[in-house]
């Protein structure tokens, strides 16, 4: 398990290589208090409530362990 991680790749190879997804026991609300784009600068709070997943041959990189 990594915390905080990094990926990349190819959108629907990200998908495909999907292995697991948790039940509702596992469902998390998680996101970032700043979510800025724009121009000019829009902030806002941005959360996204998902499962825990499995994802196999995903290139994961930083992150702590």
């Amino acid at each position: 398990m990594v915390k905080n991680p990094n990926y990349r790749g190819i959108s629907a190879s990200f998908w495909r290589s999907l292995a697991m997804v948790g039940d509702a026991s596992t469902r998390r609300v998680l996101g970032t208090p700043f979510c800025g784009k724009g121009e000019p600068s829009q902030i806002i709070r941005v959360g996204h409530a998902s499962p825990a997943c499995v994802f196999r041959n995903v290139d994961v990189f930083g992150g702590e362990g």
